[in-house]
């Protein structure tokens, strides 16, 4: 699939532009000698293993690694940003469209804007246009919309229901390893002097991603001396820091959920399949002929068509055979597939001094569009949203479309200037969680979702907002966070309609009794949690009837919606309307009831696995399945300490609290370890720190980043011999 988007070829042009500008662009130049740095370091390893000191997986496998390449470097940042910002959101919004054939249900269970959110940016900052111009990147595929013609939605007679259902079923295979997006986004959120308890910045970051071993992120701290003083954590294979600080700033993001990637279906010539119709005329795809090598030595090849929007992302689909009448025509136009440069912005903001040389090497960010938090040791703090956020042309670019001209399609990117960011806000804070950017009805451009629920981010406002004097342990109770806002607001009225309605059973009663008392945190000793997940799919199938012909890997309808629903007393959505009798919210809400207490305890016959940490654990697989980490009970769900599913396969893959009064002494941790190997005792001892919950201080672990600036410094600092393990000397 990824061969099919066109990953490598978009690298491959990349890394030649910034070949062509390294001469006349110091800051390229700068970026570009990074790259050729990590290639040169990590080739110096490879070429030093032997048969007997390869590692396990590569012996076991049978693979031996090949040089890395400043390709690779790119071919990495341009996966990283089909993790952040590819999307299927065309396809399912389409398939909803088409199921349901009817525009009001759809329009009131599938909104954009989800209800009662808070908004990232409510006091929007903006930039001079003359300053910060529209941006480093231009549009892959532009059109022109003095040539608009009009647009058509691909209805069934374009995309049969067949073909779309077997394409969202392939997508979903290629994204599951990236988690479910609701658990795969981050938290982030920075207060400044006015909140703190010492009158400066604490900066803190938790991304969410989806775990593996070993860790997705590696530790780092990046010194050159006179220039470059920084400690965080990376993506192996790309040149920098991520998540971190230096001397001045600190850093850590989210990402926006913006739909940068369009779908156009292309008209095929019944003559000749490749071939489509562009501007009144057939005109042939280009062929790009793909090979997979395999360790056996042999070669597969398959061949990719591209047409003027983009490559076609069903090139490789698995139900397509050679003597099928369906062919590949399902065109992608996303805003990464050209030259981007996020290369600089990451070589730039590690060497920032302020908020203003932070906003400029943000300038180069044009890849996954995230929302940067940020703290400097001025007292600033800020919310920048960064990347390409696409101006469309004659659509929307929620579905699926045919174009048959080039007067639709993105047109220009939201002018850097005027992205959505705050700046020393007035209530003192930044927050984001992936939610809703900004309010639609004070922004002038059209920020396509979709976003995230916003339950942690209304729990993570409440906190900031109703706290004062907070501290470095204060941030970290709130990572570790575990309110399950839903719930907060859901089962009052579960509770209430069961007291008004119930009929007296003694299993339901008793479930009830447990859910009164209850707190609403996700904690691993309770029952209450178990229930609360039952329930809430209980809920949902209940109230939504109207939707239940939708596909299951699609969600009836989002949590805000049926929270909505349930807050006003939406009669039409609660009454069952394929019986005779008007069922009541309260009548729906006991139903559902009935129904979780069924389920559970004909899946659970023993109570005693009702307790949440016997059910919800965390479950870490190594790469090629070899080991895993962790495997005992797990703290969270929808919460800020976000754990989602049964098994938590995803969430805060990284913590950082970075407090600007003493940067030497911020903290982080991740679920993992500095090794690779499995063998060693550093794979998985961060994990541990991690993982670790104390519950008097209601925190979890974390390790000063030790921000030392030379060695000496660091072995200065080490009184009792406990912080240097060893010392390695590296030989010119």
């Amino acid at each position: 699939f990824y061969r099919s988007i066109g990953l490598a070829r978009s690298a491959q042009d990349t890394l030649e532009w910034f070949e062509a500008n390294a001469a006349s662009d110091s800051e390229v130049a700068d970026a570009l000698d990074g790259v050729n740095a990590l290639v040169e370091g990590a080739n110096v390893f490879i070429n030093s293993l032997t048969s007997a000191n390869m590692p396990i997986e590569f012996k076991i496998l049978g693979y031996t690694p090949e040089p890395w390449t400043p390709v690779d470097c790119f071919i990495n940042a341009k996966m990283l940003a089909w993790g952040l910002a590819g999307s299927i959101m065309d396809f399912q919004r389409q398939w909803i469209r088409t199921t349901l054939d009817n525009d009001t249900l759809y329009n009131d269970l599938f909104p954009d804007v989800m209800p009662n959110t808070i908004p990232i940016i409510q006091e929007q900052y903006n930039l001079s246009i003359g300053e910060y111009p529209l941006g480093p990147g231009k549009v892959p595929v532009s059109a022109d919309p003095d040539q608009f013609s009009g647009i058509i939605l691909a209805d069934e007679a374009i995309i049969p229901n067949d073909k779309l259902e077997a394409v969202i079923k392939m997508m979903n295979e290629v994204i599951k390893p990236l988690g479910d997006f609701e658990f795969v986004g981050s938290n982030n959120w920075a207060i400044n002097g006015s909140k703190s308890s010492t009158g400066m910045p604490i900066v803190a970051g938790d991304p969410h991603l989806g775990y593996q071993a070993p860790s997705v992120w590696y530790e780092t701290h990046i010194v050159v001396p006179g220039v470059l003083d920084v400690t965080g954590t990376t993506f192996p294979g790309l040149p920098g820091v991520l998540i971190g600080h230096n001397d001045h700033v600190a850093y850590s993001f989210t990402n926006v959920g913006a739909d940068v990637n369009d779908i156009f279906v292309e008209e095929l010539n019944p003559a000749n399949p490749d071939q489509y119709m562009y501007n009144g005329e057939w005109r042939d795809f280009t062929i790009h002929q793909e090979y997979i090598h395999t360790k056996e030595g042999e070669v597969i090849p398959f061949t990719v068509k591209e047409s003027v929007h983009g490559p076609c992302i069903d090139s490789v689909q698995p139900t397509y055979s050679s003597d099928s009448e369906t062919h590949p025509n399902l065109a992608m136009n996303w805003t990464i597939s050209g030259v981007t440069h996020e290369m600089v912005a990451i070589a730039e903001v590690m060497k920032a001094d302020d908020l203003t040389e932070f906003m400029n090497a943000m300038y180069w960010w044009d890849t996954a569009p995230q929302n940067c938090v940020f703290g400097d040791d001025s007292g600033n703090i800020a919310m920048l949203v960064v990347g390409r956020l696409p101006i469309r042309a004659g659509y929307t670019g929620e579905y699926p479309i045919t174009a048959l001209n080039d007067s639709v399609g993105m047109v220009s990117y939201v002018p850097y200037a005027h992205n959505p960011r705050e700046v020393n806000p007035s209530r003192g804070f930044v927050q984001s969680a992936n939610q809703r950017t900004i309010d639609p009805s004070n922004y002038a451009y059209d920020i396509l979702g979709p976003q995230a629920n916003g339950y942690r981010a209304r729990r993570i406002f409440y906190l900031l907002d109703n706290n004062d004097g907070i501290t470095v342990d204060d941030m970290k109770r709130f990572q570790a966070d575990v309110v399950e806002v839903r719930a907060e607001v859901i089962v009052p009225y579960v509770i209430a309609a069961w007291d008004a309605v119930g009929d007296g059973n003694t299993t339901i009663a008793d479930a009830v009794e447990l859910l009164r008392p209850w707190d609403f945190d996700m904690e691993p000793d309770l029952e209450a949690p178990t229930i609360w997940m039952y329930l809430l799919d209980a809920i949902h199938e209940e109230t939504f009837d109207e939707v239940s012909s939708i596909d299951t890997a699609i969600p009836l309808s989002r949590t805000p919606i049926l929270e909505e629903f349930i807050v006003t007393d939406n009669a039409y959505y609660f009454d069952d309307h394929s019986t005779v009798p008007v069922e009541t919210r309260d009548e729906i809400l006991v139903q559902a009831l009935f129904k979780a207490i069924d389920t559970l305890t004909a899946e659970w016959v023993d109570e005693s696995d009702w307790v949440y940490g016997n059910r919800h654990t965390i479950y870490i697989e190594h790469m090629a399945g070899f080991t895993f980490i962790g495997g005992g009970p797990h703290r969270g769900q929808n919460t800020i300490n976000v754990a989602g599913g049964w098994i938590a396969s995803s969430g805060p893959s990284t913590r950082l609290i970075a407090d600007l009064n003493a940067i030497d002494m911020s903290y982080m941790a991740y679920p993992g370890g500095q090794s690779g190997n499995m063998f060693s005792p550093h794979w998985d001892d961060i994990f541990d720190i991690w993982y670790s919950f104390n519950e008097v201080t209601e925190q979890h672990g974390y390790h000063v980043m030790y921000f030392y600036s030379t060695a000496v410094a660091f072995r200065t600092a080490d009184t009792d011999d406990s912080l240097i393990e060893r010392t390695i000397t590296f030989v010119p």
